[in-house]
């Protein structure tokens, strides 16, 4: 099981990527790959790789037993959920050609449902801690840190809403601000319903 959510993920990275690479325009491919890796879906989509990646090759490492816990492993899952939730709330009206939907069926969609399930099938959920939700917020204010300190000097902005240069820092501070809380908000309700599951 493992294994196949392995794949299907690393699967999900690889089509994405080409994808990016075929729309480059003038980019070479190391600026493309960068790009790539600069997108808070692939980091969540490759926090999700790491994760299957270690359960399914390297079981007993403390690094694994680490993931394993139910408050990291719901943290993972919640990022990716709310990739999935987030794009479609503000993108799922884009056309895009067939190759471009699916690729962004597999990052945005397949890849957040292959973890839900998992989890809520396979993590255990008594243990899951409202105090932990602190430390939810570590990879997305730390990528937000990055985003805004690269695009001052690279003038590339994964998303509109974090472009300091178009809408200034106040704005872009607001909005992170908006942000955070509706991730602790959503993280919470998700341990809720992760709570709720663990008593059945």
């Amino acid at each position: 099981m493992d294994f196949v959510l392995f794949l299907i993920t690393a699967l999900a990275l690889i089509i994405s990527l080409i994808r990016e690479i075929r729309k480059r325009g003038s980019d070479s491919i190391g600026v493309v790959v960068w790009k790539y890796f600069s997108y808070y879906t692939t980091l969540s989509n490759l926090l999700v790789l790491i994760w299957f990646a270690a359960l399914t090759f390297w079981p007993e490492h403390s690094l694994t037993q680490f993931a394993k816990n139910p408050n990291v492993a719901t943290a993972i899952t919640f990022y990716i959920v709310t990739v999935g939730i987030a794009n479609y709330l503000i993108y799922g009206w884009l056309k895009l050609s067939l190759f471009e939907r699916i690729s962004d069926l597999l990052v945005h969609a397949v890849t957040p449902v292959i973890t839900l399930s998992y989890w809520f099938f396979f993590v255990e959920k008594t243990q899951l801690q409202y105090s932990n939700l602190g430390y939810w917020l570590i990879f997305p204010l730390t990528y937000a840190a990055y985003t805004m300190s690269h695009g001052k000097w690279t003038e590339f902005y994964p998303y509109e809403f974090t472009n300091v240069q178009a809408l200034g820092l106040n704005r872009v501070l607001l909005n992170g601000l908006i942000l955070s809380i509706s991730l602790l908000v959503g993280g919470a309700l998700f341990i809720f319903l992760g709570k709720t599951l663990g008593k059945f």
